[in-house]
């Protein structure tokens, strides 16, 4: 599916839908217009899809990043939200950076003006508009077969690196890194002949074992390497060497070598395609003398060798918070989930030890997942066949031995657990999430659909209908069912849906109904893309989801008070609604409510529900409440539209972009959080440790 040009049915203009990722970007005209097709060849960059319109302006619900570039590609402008500019008559090509990524070519006089609401392009005169989109949509292109030994895995991973667009240091923008071939296992080593692997000169030596693989994956991939067995732990390229320890520093020298490079390959590519004013790079220039214009052209040795002339604990000080952490048992199996961990460029450590020493709370809740797995058919309220029976075994939740203590996040937004256990923070990755096919749903709407199967939980239905309203740039098509039969909720749980939100009870056995228990276990596929299981303990019934084809959602490891449950629900279909992930929806409830500490996110952590209305969705820390101006920080929580290497610029300030993910200090005033009521009333702040969504805040000043 390519994105795809309808006229709008109300109003004049027409909108752009990327039916893959739900995603939508409308524009508005003066007068109606008839779309034509145009060749999407014919642009400059890649598009998969393009029209073309007669018109004299286009109108923008909202400002966005926008590069205006000559017809030979030469960037002259950037602008956002609260900027004008006017180009004379001539060959243009304008990029815009939306939900579904937009380029236009025009040849007219052009001029643009924005505020906080709103953006326009005016021509000239009324002249032909080519209007062409590509898909965010990312998925890997071939897969190689390893078998189990580490060897044959480090030539597996060495083939990450495939994906890349380019190996200049403009890989750090994500769009120009590409999805990572699939890693499966068998009884060989099979590298398809096709796999273009980018011949880079770098090599990167590890000890041939799987810990040791695994947190070198990011780096390998980044840099386009060779992945091999070596007595001396380091990365190679030219003349120019780094050393790793070869103790229990490795990890970290390995990490530091991966945040460093990655960080100074993005300062280093404003001298190139987009020579953007960065915050962080004014930061960082006040820290060290290197010189960006001479290191954009140099080979990579040179640039390494400048780079790592600079002490680590320097460029940390004007370095961004990385996105994901994760932790990923060193166990073969866990090798198919390497590819779709380093696409989000997440750091991978070793998993901690010792594993963490069970409250009574947590004691009680594995107790009850191991009786969930001792049930027997017979016990169980919904039957099945041998056959099924059969099925749901192999398909089964994996038996939990213990809880793991997650660590610190390094300095990370998120955290994540690959392998056996049950982390107590963060997301449970299960690489079912990342194989199940992205479906589209009817008229491209986000389809909510609420189950609220206790008449005592009804308050949190009545607190999220309103948040799945109408959004001016996101359609919603919420539905609610009341007190369900095990029947009705199956063929719920199989219809297809984007979001599938329960309240009520469940038990050890499934989801509690009018006439009974439904046990996911039982079903072979589901309808549903993401999930909110607001229940007591319902983390077995959330993998069941996910392993029978569901991206992921959030589920409950203990019991749950129906107040603080209301609460949670409400806010999380907030943090959904405006474009967090999963993953960033919780932990931004969790660093402030007390009940999220009883939650985490099984399966796919980067998944994202809605569109931001931001180019990151943002979220603010208000450090100072006093009669003068705010103190606010910044952090930008990448989602796959916009992963990391992305850049930000919020609403509130008239400053320099920064990069996702920030932090980002500036000072802003009430007035400017006021503008953001009726276009981002969800964007969350943290005030004296409390959550309050900007509506919210606004209230109580």
């Amino acid at each position: 599916m390519k994105p795809r040009f309808d006229t709008l049915d109300e109003g004049v203009g027409f909108e752009v839908v990327d039916p893959i990722e739900t995603r939508r970007f409308t524009f508005s005209t003066p007068d109606p217009v008839e779309l034509l097709p145009a060749d999407p060849d014919s642009f400059r960059f890649p598009v998969s899809s393009a029209c073309r319109v007669e018109t004299s302006e286009l109108s923008l619900p909202y400002p966005v990043l926008m590069y205006v570039r000559n017809a030979e590609g030469e960037l002259l402008s950037d602008l956002t939200h609260d900027a004008s500019a006017e180009f004379p008559p001539d060959r243009y090509r304008i990029e815009l950076n939306t939900p579904v990524k937009l380029y236009i070519e025009v040849d007219a006089g052009i001029r643009i003006d924005s505020d906080t609401d709103s953006m326009r392009i005016e021509f000239d005169r009324e002249t032909t508009v080519s209007v062409g989109a590509r898909s965010f949509h990312k998925s890997p292109a071939a897969t190689v077969t390893t078998t189990d030994d580490p060897r044959d895995v480090m030539r597996a991973v060495s083939t990450l690196g495939s994906a890349l667009k380019t190996t200049t240091c403009e890989r750090s923008w994500p769009t120009l890194r590409g999805y990572p071939p699939r890693i499966e296992r068998g009884d060989e080593l099979d590298v398809p002949d096709g796999l273009d692997v980018p011949d880079t000169g770098v090599t990167v030596e590890v000890p041939p074992e799987y810990d040791a693989i695994y947190s070198a994956a990011p780096l390998t991939y980044y840099f386009g390497g060779d992945l091999v067995a070596g007595e001396t732990p380091r990365l190679t390229v030219g003349g120019f060497e780094r050393r790793f320890d070869d103790g229990d520093g490795f990890e970290d020298d390995v990490v530091r070598t991966l945040k460093q490079a990655f960080f100074l390959d993005c300062i280093t590519r404003t001298e190139g395609y987009y020579p953007i004013e960065l915050a962080d790079r004014n930061e960082l220039e006040s820290l060290v003398d290197l010189d960006f214009a001479a290191l954009y052209d140099a080979p990579l040795d040179e640039q390494l060798s400048a780079y790592f002339s600079v002490p680590y604990s320097t460029v940390a000080e004007a370095m961004p918070s990385w996105h994901r952490v994760t932790y990923v048992r060193p166990d073969p199996e866990n090798v198919e989930t390497l590819p779709y961990l380093v696409n989000d460029l997440s750091i991978l450590r070793s998993p901690p030890r010792p594993t963490y020493d069970e409250t009574d709370e947590m004691r009680e809740t594995r107790n009850a997942i191991g009786d969930f797995h001792r049930t027997s058919p017979s016990e169980r309220t919904s039957v099945r066949s041998p056959t099924e029976r059969d099925t749901s075994a192999r398909r089964g939740v994996p038996p939990i031995d213990s809880y793991v203590r997650m660590p610190d996040k390094d300095d990370a937004l998120e955290v994540a657990w690959v392998g056996d256990g049950t982390p107590i923070r963060g997301t449970k990755v299960l690489p079912e999430a990342f194989e199940c096919d992205s479906v589209e749903t009817n008229d491209d709407a986000i389809e909510i659909t609420v189950v609220c199967n206790d008449e005592q939980m009804r308050e949190e239905w009545d607190a999220v209908a309103e948040v799945y309203g109408p959004r001016e740039t996101i359609s919603f098509d919420p539905s609610v069912h009341f007190d369900v039969t095990t029947d009705e909720l199956r063929d719920l749980l199989q219809t297809r849906t984007d979001l599938f939100h329960y309240v009520g009870h469940i038990n050890g056995q499934g989801f509690e109904c009018s006439d009974g228990v439904l046990d996911a276990r039982d079903l072979t596929e589901v309808g549903m893309r993401a999930f909110l299981l607001n229940a007591c303990r319902s983390h077995n019934q959330g993998v069941a989801l996910v392993e029978a084809g569901c991206h992921g959602g959030i589920v409950s490891l203990g019991n749950v008070g129906n107040p603080a449950a209301v609460e949670l629900g409400e806010t999380l279909a907030k943090l959904f609604q405006a474009g967090f992930s999963i993953g960033s929806a919780l932990e931004i409830t969790r660093e402030s409510t007390f009940v999220a500490t009883r939650y985490i996110a099984v399966g796919d952590p980067g998944f994202t529900l809605a569109q931001s209305d931001d180019f990151v969705p943002l979220m603010y820390l208000i450090e100072s409440d006093c009669d003068g101006p705010l103190s606010l920080t910044g952090y930008a929580y990448p989602t796959r539209d916009h992963s990391l290497g992305s850049i930000s610029k919020t609403y509130l300030d008239d400053g320099p972009h920064f990069l996702s993910t920030g932090p980002y200090h500036f000072e802003t005033t009430s007035d400017r959080i006021a503008d953001l009521r009726s276009d981002q009333p969800y964007s969350p702040l943290i005030v004296d440790d409390d959550l309050l969504l900007v509506h919210e805040w606004l209230e109580e000043e």
